[in-house]
């Protein structure tokens, strides 16, 4: 999708996300296999059967991992004049154009590409549209990550303390924060010293490649600064 603005022509890109693929078919089929367990119990069942019981609980499983899959947000990431914005259940952030230097794929011990990274240049510009309850359910979801730069970096376990304090104040020249936003921002810098990224979004967001995304998001980043310009 193309939009005009201010004389420049701005691309308008939405990615995807893989995440809630095939959440509709496990829910029908979950469902089905329920609806089937309950016939089968009320007909031919007449006591207590340990492997019917583990049928209904596999079932109901299902039907929950089907309902949590179509509750993903439709597209993961969407590219527009104001920048690159997450879609996440619990809110979405934006990062504007010009708070950004560049995003890369971000391999993980097993050299495994599980992240999309982001060289973030301008924390307040970020911080500022980022919603609370998504600042701590990002935290706790990816707690795996720090933990793994952490390792990575700490291979002895001998990092100082300070690395592993979650502080609740945190300053740009434009404001202070303080609370969630404040430890989001510091684990965000922590990451930035140790990983060379400051933020990180899954790969399952998206349904393009991480090298294909990356290519397409930076060079949407220089069309749109240069327009600015």
């Amino acid at each position: 999708m193309m939009s005009e603005q201010a004389g420049a022509t701005v691309t308008v890109k939405a990615y995807k996300a893989s995440g809630n693929e095939g959440g509709a078919k496990t829910m029908l089929i979950s469902g089905a296999a329920f609806v089937l367990l309950v016939l089968y119990s009320w007909l031919f069942v007449e006591q207590a059967n340990p492997m019917l019981a583990i049928g209904f609980i596999a079932a109901s499983l299902g039907i929950y991992t089907g309902w949590a899959k179509l509750a993903e947000p439709l597209h993961g990431i969407m590219c527009d004049e104001t920048g690159v914005r997450y879609h996440h259940k619990r809110g979405s952030w934006l990062l504007p154009w010009q708070a950004f230097s560049h995003c890369s794929p971000q391999p993980d011990l097993a050299h495994e590409v599980n992240y999309i990274a982001f060289k973030v240049t301008d924390m307040h510009a970020f911080l500022q549209h980022l919603p609370l309850r998504l600042a701590i359910k990002l935290m706790m979801e990816q707690r795996a990550l720090w933990f793994a730069v952490l390792k990575e970096k700490c291979p002895q376990g001998q990092c100082a303390t300070e690395w592993l304090a979650e502080k609740d104040r945190f300053s740009t020249p434009q404001k202070q924060y303080d609370g969630v936003r404040a430890m989001f921002a510091n684990r965000m810098q922590k990451l930035g010293q140790f990983s060379g990224f400051e933020l990180f979004i899954p790969v399952n967001c998206i349904d393009v490649p991480a090298e294909q995304f990356c290519k397409e998001v930076n060079l949407m980043r220089l069309q749109q600064l240069n327009a600015e310009s």
